[in-house]
């Protein structure tokens, strides 16, 4: 897979994050969502998705929404990954198309809440949850 659909742009990642996509982000009747095409590059050693390729997306796409939450709370604010929790569920395979969407579960003055899945069609490959620091922006 790699058509891309419309409206859909790369999440511009530096460092670490550059050598792991391309990651797209979009919208689609269900909201906000990150799609992932599952290459031999991104496979372990069973030529299953590699567990800490997903663990990355997580990263990203949980990150994506924080950055989002704490600059809607407050323009220039950024958030800080605290807690990153991940659980396996099921296998990816080479030429998926993953689609990841996560959710704002709880936020207060300080820290974000998120949780969020990675899945192909209606199969969840990984759970996970996060906690985020908002880092307010400097005066």
């Amino acid at each position: 897979m790699s058509d891309v659909p419309p409206g859909f742009a790369p999440v511009q990642s530096k460092g670490f994050g550059g050598f792991t996509g391309p990651v797209y982000r979009g919208h689609d009747a269900k909201g906000e969502v990150f799609i992932f095409d599952v290459a031999a590059q991104h496979l372990n050693g069973g030529d299953r998705l590699h567990g800490g390729m997903m663990m990355t997306l997580a990263s990203i796409v949980l990150g994506e929404a924080a950055k989002s939450a704490a600059e809607k709370s407050e323009p220039g604010a950024d958030a800080r990954a605290l807690s990153l929790n991940c659980d396996f569920v099921s296998a990816g395979e080479r030429d998926e198309r993953v689609e990841c969407r996560a959710t704002i579960t709880r936020a207060t003055r300080s820290v974000l809440f998120i949780a969020g899945e990675l899945c192909v069609g209606s199969r969840i490959l990984m759970s996970a949850t996060g906690v985020y620091a908002i880092k307010r922006a400097e005066a």
